[in-house]
């Protein structure tokens, strides 16, 4: 019979703790809500800030392509193919390549010489050879 008498404040009083822990997660489900959204924003001007310092990096990669382009039309050969066959007189000695053998190793001085952008500047023997100062010997090791 005592019991009863203590039912409803026992009630009371997890109505009462149910409603403090409801409103205790609602506060730091808001406080989650805001950090993560803080979070988004945060990683969406990351990626806004990657995403123009890429569209600058491919700009400038297509403006060093043209300049290359450009280059090519003024002192080379934009014609110019892996499978051409090229003579050189290095030092005297006459060695005979293809353009893709002395332009294997991209980002080399090598490369970018054969590379047919500078064929009109080329120093070149009595035959038209491509004429190198070079000690005949060292450059035909490079070759093979």
């Amino acid at each position: 019979h005592s019991l009863l008498l203590f039912a409803p404040d026992t009630k009371q009083y997890c109505r009462y703790i149910y409603t403090r822990t409801m409103e205790q997660l609602c506060r730091a489900n808001k406080k989650l809500k805001i950090a993560h959204d803080d979070r988004e924003r945060e990683y969406r001007a990351q990626i806004d800030k990657l995403d123009s310092k890429e569209e600058d990096l491919r700009q400038r990669v297509c403006d060093f392509e043209k300049r290359k382009f450009e280059s090519a039309e003024t002192n080379g050969n934009i014609n110019a193919a892996d499978d051409d066959v090229l003579e050189i007189n290095a030092g005297g000695k006459v060695i005979t390549a293809k353009r893709s053998t002395l332009t294997q190793l991209k980002g080399t001085r090598l490369e970018a010489i054969f590379s047919g952008r500078w064929d009109k500047d080329f120093q070149r023997d009595s035959d038209g050879r491509i004429f190198l100062d070079i000690n005949p010997v060292g450059f035909q090791s490079i070759v093979d």
